[in-house]
């Protein structure tokens, strides 16, 4: 995407604000591509929250993730209403791309089809079928990427191949 929006926009219409970028990033070819583990790395999962879908993608769409070969990947993304849910002209594009979407909602509309609840909720469900190959991004609210953290560390993943940013 391009930032037209930024150079073209009415200056009359008031200030924009911009801050520094906060956080260290995902250092994902240390973790997860790296020979320190006896276990490769061929299944990742994503978690967001919120806005911290902005890093997470990132992550999906830099080409990084390595979900063109034999590794998967799922993200789990969570918000309130079907209403916030962001980027989702792009599911598509990151389903091609090898990665499985799963959003989850905490207030869903009686419509809703799809998973409810919590992140950590939808993961504990779901299980870490291969904990020792599972790597871990997450960004978004410190409660979820703890809970999420504690569930995949106690599932048997290794604690270094859990990566946040906030």
């Amino acid at each position: 995407d391009d930032n037209t929006w930024i150079s073209d926009r009415d200056s009359s219409a008031g200030s924009l604000e911009i801050s520094q970028v906060l956080g260290g990033g995902f250092p994902m070819k240390e973790e997860l591509e790296s020979l320190k583990y006896d276990f490769p790395c061929q299944n990742i999962l994503l978690f967001a929250a919120g806005s911290g879908i902005a890093p997470i993608r990132a992550a999906i769409e830099s080409g990084e993730l390595g979900t063109s070969g034999a590794r998967t990947a799922r993200l789990y993304y969570g918000v309130r209403t079907e209403a916030d849910l962001c980027f989702v002209d792009r599911f598509p594009l990151w389903e091609q791309a090898g990665v499985e979407v799963v959003p989850v909602l905490s207030q869903p509309s009686e419509s809703w089809q799809g998973r409810t609840g919590y992140v950590q909720n939808a993961l504990e469900e779901d299980g870490v079928p291969i904990p020792r190959n599972t790597g871990a991004l997450m960004c978004g609210m410190k409660g979820m990427a703890e809970a999420c953290k504690d569930i995949l560390t106690k599932a048997g993943v290794f604690e270094g191949r859990v990566l946040t940013n906030f």
